[in-house]
């Protein structure tokens, strides 16, 4: 019913994790996970990239799994507590993640 949302979720985390790390190659802010307007905001790039890189990849990884997870539920076969756990576990790493690019501005734009 939601496969749509499921395979999005998965390549969201797929290129989040391309982008972060693509971004702590090249030293250069990704679009995809700043925004043009606001790279030009950050003070401090080198600064913001290297402490926000493993964060990003944390938030990607848990996309990547519970499109996935989500991905089996529906359509292979229904695993319901595994499925609400994953529900928990996804809204409170987007929390974090809030959290986390909330203390990156103050801290670097």
């Amino acid at each position: 019913m939601f496969l749509i949302f499921d395979v999005v979720i998965l390549f969201y985390g797929v290129y989040t994790i391309y982008s972060s790390i693509k971004m702590k190659q090249t030293q250069k802010l990704s679009n995809w996970l700043v925004g043009m307007e606001t790279a030009s905001a950050i003070r401090d790039t080198k600064g913001y990239i290297d402490f926000i890189y493993k964060r990003i990849i944390v938030m990607g990884v848990m996309a990547l799994v519970f499109g996935a997870v989500s991905l089996v539920n529906d359509s292979v076969m229904p695993i319901t507590h595994v499925m609400q756990a994953m529900v928990v576990l996804f809204l409170a790493v987007c929390v974090w993640f809030y959290l986390t690019v909330r203390k990156a501005k103050e801290k670097y734009w």
